[in-house]
């Protein structure tokens, strides 16, 4: 019996032995779990990251991303300067409707089509002025009529103009003028997106989101086909006032995201290429996500990392 209760005692002593390495290996070892712990120069670093990932929001729809803003229903002071895009209201104070999701403006993307308005883009601009010269650009420097302070705050001005000199990509790296990717593999994509965007989001067809309506449906492969730029800046920066992670904060590379967009370009496109099977998927697995994007829900969340 003696005999007996010391193997027992050795057998717990062990037991605690594997759990504390266990424990160790969890928290302290190389592969840390999120939250990591960062050293005091990467946890600046990650700051500014999540500042200009919230900047590169801002850019897409910036009353989304703030939580104490007014949306505008007039005009944009600078909208009567042109005369080609007939949008109204609010669209119209978007900084990528101007300057579009290239940021080239009228030399780029959108420099046709429905969008068109003539002004210029802003990667010229990212690349040659300072942070601080961007966001005195932003409070009207260079425009009277382009002082966004009427709007956002100082915060929202300073991460705008932070994504502005340091995001700003040259899109022409991922899709030629056409919009077709330069490269790409599409078994890569498929791989990242099962890993990171099907699950109680997307589905695994990219249908469990509709971002448009009933009547003229979009989902990813919509976006991805019809425009790429957008898909781009989405993926990187995520969809304002919703959960969706940002591939910065993640630290994807072009690459990654280059053969996401390959692949996204092979799923549906409208909901005559959905069988039977996804539609009853399509409102199961995007159900929890798809609230984010009801009609004045989803304000001010803000850059997540997942």
């Amino acid at each position: 019996m003696k005999k007996i209760t010391i193997a027992f005692i050795i057998l717990i002593l062990l037991g605690t032995t594997v759990c504390a390495q266990m424990r160790k290996g969890m928290m302290g070892g190389t592969r840390q779990p999120f939250p990591q712990q960062y050293m005091p120069g990467q946890e600046r670093w990650f700051d500014e990251q999540l500042h200009l990932v919230r900047g590169g929001q801002l850019y897409d729809d910036w009353w989304r991303t703030t939580v104490d803003t007014v949306k505008q229903e007039s005009d944009h002071p600078l909208w009567q300067k042109q005369n080609t895009n007939k949008r109204k209201g609010y669209d119209t104070y978007r900084c990528k409707e101007c300057h579009g999701w290239d940021y080239r403006g009228k030399d780029g993307a959108y420099g046709k089509g429905s969008h068109y308005t003539g002004f210029i883009g802003v990667y010229e601009a990212g690349k040659k002025m300072s942070i601080k010269e961007l966001e005195a650009a932003l409070k009207g420097s260079t425009n009277k009529d382009h002082d966004f302070s009427r709007y956002i705050s100082e915060v929202d001005i300073a991460d705008l103009a932070l994504f502005m000199g340091k995001e700003v990509i040259d899109a022409r790296n991922f899709v030629n003028n056409e919009g077709i990717p330069v490269g790409g593999n599409i078994r890569t994509g498929s791989y990242l997106f099962r890993r990171n965007c099907m699950h109680m989001c997307h589905g695994g067809s990219g249908t469990g989101i509709n971002f448009g309506d009933s009547e003229k449906p979009e989902f990813v492969g919509t976006v991805a086909y019809k425009n790429p730029w957008e898909f781009i800046h989405k993926v990187r920066l995520g969809q304002p006032g919703t959960r969706m992670p940002s591939a910065i904060l993640n630290e994807w590379s072009e690459k990654d995201i280059l053969d996401l967009l390959s692949f996204a370009r092979t799923l549906p496109r409208d909901a005559s290429d959905i069988g039977w099977f996804s539609r009853l998927g399509r409102g199961m697995m995007g159900f929890m996500h798809n609230r984010d994007f009801a009609p004045g829900r989803g304000r001010g969340f803000g850059p997540t990392l997942e």
